[in-house]
């Protein structure tokens, strides 16, 4: 009888071992930005807008759990930023008008904050936003790319070197020539009139432009007349 108890004792250990083991190795996955279906989605939706709301998804460990922070509206006084599980339920709620804060320990007690996307200093593939882009409130003084970047320094009139928001647009477009070529703009958005002049040096990431693992692009850049290789 002492035996069969310690038999079954020692299979209830395992089982619970399990049980845990289980629970720590869910949510692994090496890519949560196409591995989640929700978190996908979210961030698909965040591309195709065609407002010019700057928007980022982290994610950290927080209660024993991989979460996942998302900002449609990056330095929106008002936006509302939710923080998911990996089953894609609300975990926790900032900011909004009101103020809300439902995870009071989240600054304290999330770890391991990982920056899986944002829509700015990356180049943002849209079609209905490069159509209607603006190119007269800027000149281009030089351009040249380094690695997966794309450097430019432009000039302007504005209030303050840094107030004013620039995101480089792409079209969608690919034109299927050898190399293929792909058309881009920046957007440029001005927060204030005010006459002051200054330079900028801007840098954008373009990875998510290339076509296939290896190969070459032409940038075609409006307001810049020299083509630009990308070469990866």
């Amino acid at each position: 009888m002492k035996t069969f108890i310690k038999i079954l004792s020692l299979l209830l250990l395992v089982t619970s071992c399990t049980k845990d083991d289980e629970l720590k190795e869910f949510c692994v996955l090496d890519n949560p930005l196409e591995d989640l279906v929700w978190l996908k989605e979210i961030k698909t939706n965040l591309e195709q807008s065609t407002s010019a709301n700057k928007a980022e998804i982290y994610e950290y460990s927080y209660k024993q759990q991989r979460v996942f922070w998302v900002d449609t509206c990056v330095d929106c006084t008002d936006n509302l930023i939710t923080v998911y599980n990996c089953s894609g339920n609300k975990m926790c709620e900032f900011g909004g008008i009101a103020g809300v804060n439902t995870c009071l320990d989240f600054t304290s007690e999330a770890t391991n904050k990982k920056l899986l996307w944002k829509n700015h200093d990356q180049a943002i593939i849209n079609k209905d936003l490069y159509d209607t882009v603006r190119t007269d409130n800027y000149t281009i003084n030089s351009m040249s790319i380094a690695g997966d970047y794309l450097k430019i320094n432009i000039s302007f009139s504005g209030c303050s070197q840094d107030s004013d928001r620039v995101n480089l647009i792409d079209s969608s477009a690919i034109l299927e020539s050898t190399p293929k070529r792909r058309f881009l703009k920046l957007e440029f958005f001005k927060d204030e009139a005010c006459l002051a002049y200054f330079t900028r040096e801007l840098k954008f990431d373009i990875s998510n432009l290339k076509i296939g693992l290896t190969g070459e692009l032409i940038f075609l850049v409006e307001g810049w007349n020299d083509q630009i290789i990308y070469q990866y």
